[in-house]
């Protein structure tokens, strides 16, 4: 889904005739806080994230090796954690669908996987940005 599909996806939203929508949405690609979540958080849809690790490029694709240090205290052991982590922490955000080809990936996310406040999510997104 690119953000040219946008307008008419909020089109459909707003015919009440869908209850869940499903987006790309990760630390990098955040359009959609602007028009799609705030709608789907006013007319109580559920929102499903596909691509919270950029089909794995946020992972495997970096320059550098991100800092997980600051967010050890909350359990968060890998990068892929911390992406999730971060997709899910947006209150609007139902649940995020990493896709992945290792079933191992599929517990170490899920134990990783934990909200987190506000100044860890900023932290995230600028580590993300410094480390692709």
């Amino acid at each position: 889904m690119a953000p040219s599909d946008y307008p008419e996806m909020m089109n459909i939203m707003k015919t009440g005739k869908v209850d869940t929508i499903q987006i790309p949405y990760n630390a990098i690609n955040t359009c959609v806080e602007s028009d799609i979540l705030p709608l789907a958080e006013s007319m109580g849809l559920g929102v499903l994230v596909m691509e919270p690790l950029q089909k794995g490029r946020y992972v495997k694709d970096l320059r550098l090796t991100p800092d997980i240090s600051p967010l050890a205290d909350l359990g968060i052991t890998t990068w892929a954690q911390a992406l999730i982590s971060w997709v899910i922490s947006n209150k609007v955000v139902t649940t995020a669908i990493p896709a992945t080809s290792n079933p191992r990936r599929v517990r170490e996310n899920a134990l990783g996987a934990v909200e987190i406040p506000g100044d860890l999510r900023d932290y995230i997104k600028r580590e993300t940005e410094r480390c692709i």
